[in-house]
This record gives structure tokens, sequence and C-alpha cells, in this order.
């Protein structure tokens, strides 16, 4: 395999490899749960935190709940951020092996076939983004729950509106 060939392998592994850290990472992002304004905010419950500042009005016992809600969101999505970088991390060190061992020149031989490996870390990543995506949705559900029926109705209505609004 010549010197391009390696370079333009490289360069769509490194392409790929960030294109798929940046999609988990913009998919983990919730600033589409709220109204128009909260577009930009970087999490989930940033999102639910600011929209039910702005929209309702809740009592001490519900800020009190949502909050522990919260912490718990926090922790395991930091948890699964953790889990997911470091995944990445064994990616980047199975790919940088497998180039000096030539194993990737076989592999685009045969249609860009990863190492064990490689194989592996992708789909821990991929395994931690659909929790991360699991996660959103089990929060959004557990803070509706502490919501009145009045309320919740309102929350439905910014959760489906955002949903509309979200591309596929």
């Amino acid at each position: 395999m010549n010197w391009a060939s390696w370079r333009n392998l490289i360069i769509t592994l490194v392409i790929a490899a960030a294109a798929g850290f940046a999609g988990a990472r913009l998919g983990a992002m919730g600033g589409q749960l709220g109204a128009p304004q909260l577009a930009g905010q970087g999490s989930v419950r940033q999102a639910v935190d600011t929209l039910l500042e702005h929209d309702f009005k809740l009592s001490g016992a519900q800020h009190q709940q949502i909050q522990q809600i919260d912490d718990r969101f926090t922790k395991t999505h930091n948890q699964i951020w953790s889990d997911i970088n470091t995944a990445n991390a064994r990616l980047a060190s199975a790919v940088a092996t497998d180039l000096p061992n030539g194993k990737l020149e076989s592999a685009a031989a045969s249609d860009m076939t990863l190492s064990p490996d490689a194989k592996t870390a992708v789909q821990d990543i991929q395994d931690g983004v659909g929790r991360l995506h699991t996660e959103s949705i089990l929060y959004v559900l557990q803070v509706r729950e502490v919501l009145t029926p009045e309320q919740r109705n309102n929350f439905d209505e910014h959760v489906i509106m955002a949903l509309m609004r979200s591309p596929p």
C-alpha cells in the first residue's frame, strides 16, 4: 500500500471517529426539549429545568422531588459519558495499534473491516449513546410524574412541539 493510500485511510478513520463522537455528543444534547429560547442548552436536564422555571409554578415539594431526579440523572449521565469517552480512547488505541502492524492495510482491501478491539470499542460507544437516549427519556417521564395533571398537559405540549421540531 503506498503512502497516499495510507494517508487517505488515516484521514478517513480520523474523520469517521470525530464524526461519530460529535454525533454522539449532539445526540445527547437536550436543548430541543423546551421552548424555542431553550435551543442550545447543554443537556436535557438543563432544558427541562429552564422550561419548568419559565413556564411552570412549582410547589416546594415539586422542586425538591425534581431536584432529586436531577441529581440522579446527572450522576447517571456523567457515568455514561465517562464510559463513552473510555470506549473512544480504546477505539483510538486499537486503531493506533493496527496501523503500524499492517492490519488496516488488509482491512482496507476487505471493505474496512476493523480489528476485534476496534469493533468492541465502536459497539461500546453505540451502546453508550443508546443508554444516554434511554436515560434522557426516563428523566423526562420521571419529571412529568411530579407535575399536576394540568402541568402535565402543558409539559406534554412543550415536549411534543420539541420533538416535532427536531430532525429524525
